[in-house]
């Protein structure tokens, strides 16, 4: 059972905006990803986003998330819903820039940079209150992720595309 939030203030408030920008973001930008892709790409980010939220935020207790290390209401809403969406967007644009070689790394590194930005103004909220953590630290993991993604996609294609063949 989900557990709400200790206290609802500018944390939350600041996860819904973000969720009501995601979802705007759904319907203004154009989907050029198949279904597969699609369910492959939100899994990625969901399970990631919960993996690196335990081990560093929980664990190892590097930072706190929303309220307390215990997950809540919001961190499941962030954890299930909004990393995931950030994902496909990552993975919507790159699809349609069809960007190759070194558009790649900069792509990746660019969307680095956005991230760390936002979660920056996500600490403003509160959102994230590190212990043990900065921004550097969130700027290598993103870069890692984002490029692990691009693998795992590359990998999702050869065997969507050789399983389309036979």
């Amino acid at each position: 059972m989900l557990l709400l939030p200790i206290h609802f203030d500018e944390n939350e408030w600041f996860v819904i905006m973000a969720l009501f920008l995601l979802t705007l973001g759904l319907i203004i930008f154009r989907n050029v990803l198949s279904s597969a892709v699609i369910v492959a790409v939100l899994i990625y980010f969901a399970t990631i986003g919960k993996w690196t939220d335990y081990v560093v935020g929980i664990k190892f207790q590097h930072y706190l998330a929303l309220d307390t290390f215990k997950q809540d209401l919001f961190d499941w809403l962030c954890l299930e819903i909004a990393y995931p969406l950030i994902g496909y967007f990552f993975v919507n644009f790159l699809a349609s820039w069809k960007l190759k070689g070194m558009f790649t790394i900069l792509y990746i590194f660019l969307w680095s940079i956005l991230l760390v930005f936002s979660e920056w103004i996500a600490s403003l909220f509160n959102v994230f209150i590190y212990i043990r953590w900065n921004l550097l630290y969130s700027f290598i993991v993103y870069f890692s992720v984002l490029s692990l993604c691009i693998l795992y996609l590359k990998l999702i294609q050869r065997v969507y595309c050789s399983s389309l063949q036979k």
